[in-house]
């Protein structure tokens, strides 16, 4: 612990001393010890001396999050850059521009698409009313279809009755035209105009005879599976209708709304992460500040991680100890007052106050801890990495 009192404990010191010294030389009794004044004394507080450093309060070590070669470096050392300007950039960037700009048209694209479904919302629903009718007219043929199609349903008994009469009035003639025709005359005008005539009452016949069996009949297997699926193909297509229309009742379809405002969602995550990626291919500057130090050339290599350019703020200086004992740590506050001196300003005697003491002890050789002295004004020749001196002054 480098323990000392202020400058009035240095003052009697060498009063002492020099009465000692007089006292030797003349051979006299030596001189009577002085004793400091109570309120003098009351007021002395404790010193703790400590080396330090100069350091920035706002500094930090670059580097790009991918890896690619150098093929712009407008950094150079000693060079002041504001926020956001361009240190570095890689050879990915043009390939990273260009999924940037599919990414934003797609973003475009997405966005017309969601105005286009909101702005037609009443075209659209008109439609699905178009098409609940057009869908419930097809079930109505369809049922209709089934129904006089089916055995019993296909003829009333008075058709059925009138249609046994034409088979039998068409059985009757049938009948009258085979007679002439097997009668026989010399005629052959006469024998072909009788064929004609059985012909066609034979048509007849089978005609009123197919449809008295289809009046009377039922579907086949087949045509009835027929009729079922044609009945339930267009019960789906009125359901599908009316829940399109539902879909509709507050304005745009809902499964088509979630469906364009997901895909404006995933062009939104796109372009957020092909910006992403395209700023990782360059190095810019986080804040205002002086570049220090450039570890890198134009067409070198650059590994993800890997600090390349130093940047720090040197407006604002601040003293950081590097040799704080634990024993004097603990007795340090925030707030303590300090006294501050450099080797390379000599004539200058500074004031400050102790403005954080770090928590944990730095990992250089022995147990140190570092405090961050504020200094209320530096030298324009203090520099970063200077060695300062600092006497805390702690209470007791």
């Amino acid at each position: 612990m480098n323990l000392r009192p202020v400058h009035l404990r240095n003052t009697i010191c060498l009063t002492l001393l020099a009465a000692s010294l007089l006292a030797a030389c003349g051979g006299g009794p030596a001189p009577t010890t002085p004793t400091p004044a109570p309120n003098e004394s009351a007021n002395l507080s404790p010193i703790l001396s400590a080396t330090g450093m100069v350091v920035p309060e706002r500094w930090a070590r670059l580097s790009v999050r991918t890896s690619g070669q150098v093929v712009e470096l407008p950094a150079t050392i000693g060079a002041t850059v504001q926020e956001g300007d361009l240190l570095l950039a890689l050879d990915s960037r043009p390939a990273l521009q260009s999924s940037v700009a599919a990414t934003e048209l797609e973003l475009v694209n997405a966005r017309q698409a969601l105005d286009a479904l909101v702005e037609g919302a009443d075209i659209a629903r008109a439609q699905a009313e178009q098409e609940l009718a057009s869908a419930r007219d097809a079930l109505h043929t369809a049922d209709y279809t089934l129904s006089v199609r089916s055995q019993g349903n296909r003829a009333s008994a008075a058709t059925i009755s009138a249609q046994e009469g034409r088979v039998l009035l068409a059985k009757k003639n049938l009948d009258q035209a085979k007679r002439r025709a097997s009668s026989g005359t010399p005629d052959d005008h006469d024998s072909a105009q009788a064929a004609i005539n059985l012909s066609n009452a034979q048509q007849a016949y089978d005609s009123a005879v197919r449809t008295l069996n289809w009046y009377t009949g039922h579907p086949t297997d087949i045509e009835q599976a027929q009729l079922n699926a044609d009945v339930a193909v267009t019960q789906a297509r009125v359901d599908e209708a009316q829940r399109a229309l539902d879909r509709m009742q507050d304005g745009p379809d809902s499964r088509a709304l979630e469906a364009a405002q997901t895909r404006l969602a995933s062009a939104e995550a796109s372009l957020e992460a092909a910006q992403d990626l395209f700023q990782a291919a360059e190095l810019r500057a986080p804040f205002a500040g002086t570049i220090t130090d450039v570890q890198v050339r134009p067409s070198e290599w650059v590994p993800a991680g890997t600090p390349v350019i130093v940047l720090a703020d040197l407006s604002t200086l601040r003293v950081e100890t590097t040799d704080l004992n634990e024993v004097d740590a603990a007795r340090v506050r925030v707030n303590d007052g300090a006294q501050v001196t450099f080797d390379a300003a000599p004539e200058f005697v500074g004031r400050g106050r102790i403005q954080r003491l770090l928590p944990m002890p730095s990992v250089s050789g022995g147990t140190n801890y570092t405090a961050w002295v504020q200094v209320d004004s530096m030298p324009e020749s203090i520099l970063w990495g200077m060695t300062a001196f600092v006497d805390i002054e702690v209470q007791e």
